[in-house]
């Protein structure tokens, strides 16, 4: 069996990055888009956006780098797990628990350190899930206790 997403798009707010019970997460927003002609030739796009959540040292590089509007490659997989809502109920979500992440343009902001607003060639960083660490157990399938989870999923 396969479980395997693939995304490029724009995210559409700063990384928000916590601290998990087993490590540091971070969660992101990112917005893909789908173009097309009718019939008639016009042309018509429609968004999608996309949950990401990403765990140890690849939510920390993601806290760091993956700011508003810059565009991202994702590789991971779907998660879909049950909180419990500020208001007392039962939610669902499903996420994209990242397992690579590539950024795919250069800082023009002028944050950082040379003309192109960083001290790494971000297009060129790519942040790699620890292949040591378990994919599926310590935080695939996290228990839906995790009353910060929960509360960063409710946000999202």
């Amino acid at each position: 069996m396969v479980n395997k997403v693939i995304l490029v798009g724009g995210l559409v707010r700063d990384a928000e990055s916590l601290a998990g019970s087993r490590g540091p997460v971070t969660r992101m927003r990112l917005a893909t888009s789908t173009h097309w002609r009718d019939a008639e030739g016009n042309r018509h796009e429609a968004s999608e956006f996309h949950s990401l959540v990403a765990f140890n040292r690849l939510a920390e590089i993601c806290a760091l780098y993956c700011l508003k509007g810059r565009r991202i490659y994702v590789e991971g997989r779907l998660r879909t797990r049950e909180y419990e809502g500020n208001d007392g109920l039962r939610r669902t979500a499903t996420e994209v628990v990242v397992e690579v992440m590539r950024l795919l343009d250069r800082r023009e902001d002028g944050a950082g350190g040379d003309a192109h607003g960083s001290d790494v060639e971000p297009h060129a960083l790519a942040a790699v899930h620890d292949a040591g660490a378990s994919l599926s157990d310590d935080h695939g399938d996290a228990p839906a206790g995790d009353a910060q989870l929960a509360a960063a999923g409710a946000r999202l």
